[in-house]
Parts: C-alpha cells; sequence; structure tokens
C-alpha cells in the first residue's frame, strides 16, 4: 500500500473514532435511545475493522495492540520522527 493510502485509511479511524466518541456522550444523557446504541455498534465495529487492516499492513496503531511475542515490536518501528515527509 503506497504512503496515500496508510494516510487515507488513519483518516478514516479518525473519523469513525471520533463518531464513537460523539455517540458516546449522547449515550451518557439518553442510555435507552436503541437508535443510538445501534449507530454506537455500527461504528465500533467499522472502527475495529479499520484498526485490523491497519495492523495488517503497517503495524499496531496501539501499542496495547501489538501482538504477543518474546520482544517489543511497537519500539522497533519508525518513530515518527524517522518517517519521510514529517518535518
Amino acid at each position: 500500500m503506497s504512503k496515500t493510502n496508510q494516510e487515507q485509511l488513519l483518516r478514516y479511524i479518525d473519523e469513525v473514532s471520533f463518531a464513537i466518541n460523539d455517540i458516546v456522550l449522547f449515550l451518557d444523557t439518553h442510555p435507552c435511545n436503541a437508535c443510538a446504541m445501534e449507530y454506537y455498534h455500527k461504528y465500533k465495529e467499522l472502527r475495529e475493522q479499520a484498526l485490523k487492516e491497519y495492523t495488517a499492513c503497517y503495524g499496531p496503531l496501539l501499542n496495547y495492540d501489538a501482538p504477543c511475542t518474546d520482544t517489543w515490536i511497537w519500539a522497533k518501528q519508525p518513530w515518527p520522527w524517522e518517517k519521510e515527509g514529517v518535518c
């Protein structure tokens, strides 16, 4: 996958994460709203799928998503300042 695809996937993850955060705030005050709960479950699943895709293509996005091995692969990925095009 190209860098553009990685950026698009990250943007998508941000978008669905924002939707989840927003609906969680709504559910805090409307916990019995069935439509809101359905929306929450839909976007939670979309986020989980996107995170799995990102992890498969580029490595774990979150340190607790890293697979359990005898080495800590999180630290072996390029640091943000080591990535091309980052100031």
